[in-house]
């Protein structure tokens, strides 16, 4: 059994292994930066500490940040919304072939299948 924290962002279904969530937060008072890298959103300041954003899973209206941990540095990801908690009894699928950056890192089954993200990929983002 595996547990998550299940968003949505640009119109998907996604989760991300619990133990990898920090916090959440709005993304009220997310601050632009002036010629970002694409994917990069911004950066945002909270209880003395800021976070660099990415928001490459697209989205309408971004109203969260799911602030990770990117193994040895956190990372916001702006999604959508944040549904909540869920326990999944199945093992994820296979990573699926055929995406441009590895942001999936395998499906999750069940009535509403969820896309499990590679935290690890989002670190790209933030690379020199």
């Amino acid at each position: 059994m595996t547990t998550v924290v299940s968003f949505r962002s640009g119109g998907q279904d996604w989760a991300v292994p619990i133990e990898r969530v920090q916090r959440v937060l709005g993304a009220r008072g997310l601050l632009p930066l002036p010629d970002p890298r694409p994917g990069v959103a911004g950066l945002l300041h909270r209880d003395g500490d800021t976070v660099t954003v990415v928001s490459p899973l697209g989205g309408g209206q971004p109203g969260q940040v799911l602030v990770l941990d990117g193994g040895g540095t956190s990372i916001g990801l702006l999604v959508d919304e944040v549904v909540g908690i869920e326990r999944v009894h199945e093992e994820a699928g296979a990573t699926p072939a055929g995406q441009r950056s590895p942001l999936v890192a395998g499906v999750l089954p069940g009535s509403r299948p969820l896309l499990l993200l590679d935290v690890a990929s989002l670190t790209g983002w933030l690379a020199p």
